[in-house]
């Protein structure tokens, strides 16, 4: 032994008592010292000094306990079980410290009944990455514990590459808890998974396709794109509806071989792309949706739709546009789009009221009245407007809105000179309801026998009792057609009640 290792060796035991000193910095030290001195010695009071009260004491003691290495791991095992939980978690860490040689006590450990043990332990072959606990962390996946199963993924990414094939083979497990922990571990672990990710994309367990895709969406690289779209025809709805967030999950990237997919000759991948679209809401996606309008699949059809809707203002003009189309399922599937897109849609589609084409004044009615109450504004404008047409249309969307801001614009359509805008007066306030009533029975007196025959009409068709006494007395009228329509109103209301 040399001169400087002896006088090394003669300051342990003196160290060792220091490691009872009241001062916590001359504790510290000591245990500094003896992890540099690197005797066995030191090995047991260095166990004792992880549950000192000080913090810089404990962590120079696991520090130490790290130098002076393999021979430390079994008195540091059996400090696992040690009732101080202080004790317990930095003799963990100090076994991390140690690194390969403490493996395999490590992987012993994670059987510990103590789940704050197993946390610790699985935390610690993390830091190791050693490949002997790849299969035992697996384990791990279905422990009891939640952070225990937390900590297990965290290693199983930290060791990387070496445990993505077991992890594949994990997708599969019986246990849900064990195959969402390895998606989990998976996703981490990122690109070097992903050729084996889209391999078990096509194996044939329907659960190992299926948290595949997840695990793929999760990665968020350009290469899963194509894979992911063609797990859009798989069999298995599960697999298909993972494959779509995976979509959503990679964004703008996929948008491109997305319009694509919406060629497909599988119906299922046109219908998922479209609704991966509508969920991205990516402008350039709007004419390729638009045409899938016309698609041959009624489920394609919708989901367009609704995608269109999604994307919003953006799509308003070229939907507008397709109010035109010869096509009565585009025309049909543009109003729903544009009902569903909402405000931004109804000034344009106000001045579509005045398209020389009946279909797409028709459509923009059907579209305004889809939107509902954003448009009544609009609507009550356009009640002024000089064609006929128009007034008409627009009062039927207002009975379909059935919006109380109508009421009285309304009941000044019951004079329209147009019998047909009167008429659908009519029944707009009649789909208005309850609300209308106390404004219909006023105007029951109005100097115009238009309005009042009208009114009554209304009234008949609301059928609410209110209405019975006001009408009763209008059986007087002066006019015959508005006496008329009063005994049918009452008829009506009676017989209701």
């Amino acid at each position: 032994m040399s001169p400087g290792r002896m006088k090394d060796a003669k300051a342990v035991e003196p160290l060792i008592a220091a490691l009872k000193d009241e001062n916590a910095r001359v504790r510290e030290k000591a245990v500094e010292a003896l992890g540099k001195i690197k005797d066995t010695r030191a090995i047991e009071p260095l166990v004792s000094a992880l549950k000192d009260e000080d913090s810089d004491v404990r962590w120079s003691a696991i520090w130490a306990l790290g130098e002076i290495g393999q021979p430390a791991i079994y008195p540091l095992i059996n400090a696992l079980k040690n009732e101080d939980a202080r004790v317990r978690e930095n003799a963990i860490w100090a076994l991390g410290e140690i690194g390969q040689p403490a493996v395999e006590p490590l992987i012993d450990a994670l059987r510990d009944p103590n789940p704050r043990v197993r946390w610790s332990v699985a935390e610690a072959l993390g830091e190791i990455k050693d490949s002997r606990a790849i299969e035992p962390l697996i384990a791990s996946l279905r422990d009891e514990d939640s952070r225990v199963r937390e900590n297990a993924v965290w290693a199983l990414r930290e060791i990387g590459p070496p445990a993505i094939e077991p992890l594949i083979n994990a997708l599969k497990d019986e246990n849900p808890r064990v195959r969402e922990n390895a998606v989990w571990a998976l996703r981490e672990i990122g690109p070097p998974a992903i050729e084996p990710l889209i391999n078990a994309l096509k194996h044939g367990d329907s659960r190992m396709r299926e948290n595949a895709a997840w695990a793929l969406g999760g990665i968020k690289d350009k290469r899963t794109i194509d894979p992911l779209i063609n797990a859009l025809k798989d069999e298995n709805s599960r697999v298909q509806e993972n494959a779509v967030w995976g979509l959503i999950e990679i964004g703008s990237a996929a948008v491109e071989p997305l319009i694509f997919a919406l060629n497909n000759e599988d119906s299922r991948v046109r219908y998922r792309a479209a609704e991966i679209l509508g969920k991205i809401r990516d402008s350039r996606a709007i004419e390729p949706l638009i045409a899938s309008l016309k698609d041959e699949d009624s489920r394609v059809r919708e989901n367009a739709v609704w995608a269109l809707g999604k994307i919003g203002a953006p799509a308003v003009e070229p939907l507008i546009a397709n109010l035109k189309d010869p096509d009565p399922r585009v025309r049909e599937n543009a109003v729903w789009a544009l009902g569903k897109i909402g405000a931004p849609a109804v000034e344009p589609l106000i001045a579509n009221l005045k398209d020389p084409d009946p279909r797409v004044r028709e459509n923009a009615v059907w579209a305004l009245g889809k939107i509902g109450a954003p448009a009544v504004e609009s609507l009550i404008k356009a009640l002024k407007d000089d064609n006929a047409l128009i007034r008409e249309s627009v009062v039927e969307a207002m009975g379909k809105i059935k919006d109380a801001r109508a009421i009285e614009p309304l009941i000044s359509a019951l004079k329209d000179p147009d019998p047909r805008v009167r008429e659908n007066a009519v029944w707009a306030l009649g789909k208005i309801g309850a609300p209308a009533v106390e404004p219909l029975i006023a105007k029951l007196n109005d100097d115009d026998p238009f309005i009042r025959e009208n009114v009554v009409i209304a009234l008949g068709k609301i059928k609410d009792e209110r209405a019975v006494e006001p009408l009763i007395a209008a059986l007087k009228d002066e006019n015959p057609e508005v006496r008329i329509n009063v005994a049918w109103a009452l008829g009506e209301i009676t017989t209701f009640s």
